[in-house]
């Protein structure tokens, strides 16, 4: 193969000098997943998701999606096979649904058990002085009749007035919590609590950290630890974004570094994705109605 000339990267980068323009953030070149294309593998089904907003995998059920939709839904969230198949839908008691952005899977906040949390932080007009987290353990059991569980509600806020998000991270191992903040165009905040705060008990977020896209939109749509805590894939309008984790670190240390840039599906609009279980694979789903499940197979860095 050719060496390219490193004459066009030479001159962007003295073009945004002299315009005052720092350099885009670095990307990592090593240590990262080796993966293939997207291929599509489903469709949501038809019916009443239709907007997704998120979506998690299932540590109880194999090949099991949990998706929600956006704002203007009741609070549930529904249970998918890989194919879209519908498995369950379970209606949430004590939530509300304001704006669902994301969903997340961790350890349970009364300890023991696998729990999905979602995330009530959208704010598209700044309105909000606070936001709720909602948990629910992993239903047992899937189909047949329409599902209830009543949440553990989580109020937060941020110290530094209202945000927009579309991203919430749960530690699998730790059950911290970590929210990038959505933006369009710049840095986002990043913001964490070592743990769930008591329920019902408000709790104020701490800044950890900003975070940039190396390149495309500078907008978070979503994320997703990886479930033995490796690492931590973050989506945004147009990119899909790996940083690599140690044990000893927190998420917010993580995406301080350098990330990969994994292949994204073409979608219409970008919105959700999550690992799957037991490899380094991972799925994304557009928001809107029918729309396809992409699934990316990638080998361990």
């Amino acid at each position: 193969m050719a060496r390219r000339s490193a004459a066009p990267a030479l001159a962007l980068s003295l073009l945004l000098s002299a315009c005052g323009a720092s350099d885009p953030p670095p990307v990592r070149e090593s240590g990262c997943p080796r993966c293939t294309g997207a291929a599509r593998i489903g469709a949501l089904p038809p019916g009443d998701i239709d907007e997704c907003s998120g979506v998690v995998a299932s540590t109880l059920h194999p090949d099991t999606l949990y998706v929600h939709n956006d704002h203007g839904d009741d609070p549930r969230f529904f249970a998918i096979g890989l194919d879209g198949a519908l498995r369950a839908e379970v209606t949430v008691a004590g939530a509300a649904a304001i704006d669902w952005e994301d969903i997340a899977r961790g350890p349970c906040r009364s300890g023991g058990g696998s729990c999905l949390f979602l995330a009530d932080i959208g704010d598209n007009d700044g309105e909000r002085d606070s936001y709720t987290i909602y948990g629910v353990p992993e239903p047992d059991t899937l189909g047949g009749a329409p599902l209830a569980s009543t949440a553990e509600v989580f109020v937060l806020s941020y110290p530094d007035g209202d945000h927009d998000a579309e991203t919430l991270l749960i530690h699998p191992a730790t059950g911290a919590l970590t929210i990038v903040t959505k933006v369009n165009k710049g840095t986002s905040g990043i913001y964490e609590l070592p743990a769930l705060p008591a329920a019902g008990a408000p709790a104020t977020l701490v800044r950890t950290g900003s975070i940039e896209p190396p390149a495309g939109s500078a907008r978070f749509t979503s994320g997703d630890v990886h479930p033995d805590g490796t690492g931590v894939l973050l989506r945004t309008s147009s990119h899909v974004l790996y940083y690599p984790m140690t044990p000893d670190q927190t998420v917010a240390q993580a995406l301080a570094e350098p990330p990969c840039v994994l292949p994204s599906p073409d979608e219409e609009q970008a919105e959700a994705i999550a690992w799957v279980p037991g490899g380094w694979d991972y799925v994304t789903v557009g928001e809107g109605k029918e729309e396809p499940i992409h699934r990316v197979s990638c080998q361990a860095p």
